[in-house]
């Protein structure tokens, strides 16, 4: 694998600064080291430039940009991996952090051996706000048991994973018209090309964070995601489930609290306890 190179793209609006130290300091303790970092500051208001230009000043690897302008999410990634170069492209959001320094050699090796894979994650350990391990939880992991359900959730956890470049090459990327559900849309079009996988491993940390979590955002992502169903529905199995499901869900009644948003992960993801 020597000489194969990736670009994770971490993008930050107003990140927590304590949070974001511990998301870069957790890539550049990788055991795996041919990366690049590539840190963009989404127009932050919060002087986080700060934070993340003190990591740069240490490791070379550590690329730092700036947008002009509040681009969010969607935008933002697409315009940084299309300056990318490297055959492989990592994700990585500023308050999560990868769980165990293996995480990407194991996600690289997977894919070097495997070539007709196009997206490899892993299983993640949700944390809380303090850093807090709640519980372990694994997504399923075999191409069919995940396209048998990729309609009915993501399967993927989108800050884990490790894509080809050429795939994205292949079926573009995330789509700008889908905001709020640009990743599930991307791994329903990665899906109808490559097979998918993930590593029965808790390798990723994914950080709880109750002050993202909107509640009108949340069914306006269910609602969303609805529409996807219409899409890409012939391409998998099981739609008419995955309709009663989302529906379903979407007239659920939803809390603020911590312990209904750990529900609602699982929920969403269909994940099990290890």
């Amino acid at each position: 694998m020597k000489g194969q190179f990736v670009s994770i793209i971490l993008p930050t609006y107003n990140g927590n600064k304590k949070w974001i130290s511990e998301s870069i300091q957790s890539v550049l303790d990788q055991t795996y080291t041919n990366f690049e970092l590539i840190i963009i500051n989404d127009a932050s208001t919060n002087d986080i430039e700060t934070t993340i230009l003190a990591f740069a000043k240490k490791d070379e690897r550590i690329k730092y940009y700036k947008n002009d302008e509040n681009l969010q999410l969607t935008r933002t990634l697409n315009r940084w991996i299309k300056l990318s170069q490297w055959k492989y492209i990592a994700r990585m959001d500023d308050d999560d952090i990868r769980a165990t320094p293996d995480k990407l050699e194991k996600q690289m090796a997977f894919m070097e051996q495997n070539t007709d894979y196009g997206v490899v994650w892993s299983g993640v350990i949700i944390i809380d706000e303090n850093g807090k391990k709640v519980e372990k939880l694994i997504i399923r992991c075999s191409d069919q048991d995940i396209r048998n359900n990729l309609l009915k959730s993501s399967q993927i956890a989108h800050a884990s994973v490790l894509i080809r470049r050429s795939v994205l090459d292949d079926v573009w990327l995330y789509n700008e018209q889908r905001n709020l559900v640009e990743d599930q849309e991307l791994w329903l079009r990665i899906g109808m090309k490559y097979k998918l996988y993930n590593i029965p491993e808790c390798l990723f940390q994914y950080r709880i964070n109750p002050h993202w979590v909107s509640i009108a955002r949340f069914k306006k992502q269910r609602a969303l995601w609805i529409k996807l169903l219409y899409k890409y529905g012939k391409h998998y199995p099981n739609l008419l489930s995955a309709m009663v499901y989302k529906i379903a869900f979407l007239l659920l009644p939803l809390s603020r609290s911590q312990k209904i948003i750990s529900l609602k992960n699982r929920f969403l993801f269909r994940i099990k306890k290890l």
